[in-house]
C-alpha cells in the first residue's frame, strides 16, 4: 500500500514541479487542439447525416408502377385508349404489396386490361376517372386477394382515333379503302 502512495504522491509532486512546462505546451498547441476537435466533431456529423440518407433511401416509395396500357372499349372501335397505371399501397405493407405485385405482374396486366376493356362509357368521359380507378382497385383487389391496394392513380391519360393510334396517316387510311 505504501507504494502505491509514494507512486501516486511522486507523480503528483512531478506534475507540480513541471506545472510550467505542461502550461506552456497548451499554450503552444491551444489552436492545434481546437482543430482537431473540431475535425472530429465535423466528422461526426457527416456519419450521422449519412445515415439518414440511407434510412431515406431505404424507405420504398408507397407508389408501385403498374405500367402503361391501350384498350379499346369492347363496343366502341373507335377510339383506342392510352393510360399509366400506379398503385399507392399502405405504408404498414409497401414492401410486401411491392413485392406481390411484382411476384404476379402477369395476372395483374391481365385483370387491369380486361377490365379496361369492359369499362363502362361514362367511367372513361369522366377527366378525374373516379369510377374507373375504384372499379379497377375493387377488381383488383378482389381477384389477386390483396388488402394492401390504397388507392390507383391515372396519369397520362389519351383517347386517340383509331387511325392516330395506330400510326396511319388519314391519306394511308383513304389509300387502303380504295385499294380494298
Amino acid at each position: 500500500m505504501r507504494c502505491v502512495c509514494k507512486l501516486c504522491v511522486g507523480a503528483l509532486l512531478w506534475y507540480i514541479d513541471n506545472l510550467g512546462t505542461v502550461v506552456d505546451f497548451i499554450r503552444r498547441f491551444w489552436v492545434f487542439g481546437l482543430i482537431l476537435v473540431m475535425v472530429a466533431l465535423h466528422a461526426l456529423i457527416i456519419v450521422n447525416v449519412r445515415k439518414e440518407l440511407v434510412k431515406i433511401k431505404a424507405d420504398e416509395s408507397q407508389a408501385v408502377d403498374l405500367g402503361r396500357f391501350s384498350f379499346q372499349r369492347v363496343d366502341d372501335k373507335s377510339t383506342v385508349y392510352q393510360v399509366h397505371l400506379y398503385a399507392l399501397l399502405e405504408p404498414s405493407q409497401a414492401v410486401r404489396g411491392r413485392q406481390e405485385l411484382q411476384k404476379n405482374i402477369a395476372t395483374l396486366n391481365e385483370i387491369v386490361g380486361q377490365q379496361l376493356r369492359l369499362a363502362e362509357k361514362n367511367w372513361l368521359a369522366d377527366p378525374i376517372q373516379t369510377d374507373l380507378k375504384h372499379h379497377l382497385k375493387q377488381e383488383i383487389s378482389k381477384s389477386m386477394n390483396i388488402d394492401f391496394l390504397e388507392q390507383l392513380l391515372v396519369t397520362e391519360w389519351l383517347e386517340l382515333p383509331v387511325g392516330i393510334a395506330t400510326g396511319t396517316t388519314l391519306s394511308q387510311n383513304q389509300s387502303l379503302a380504295s385499294d380494298s
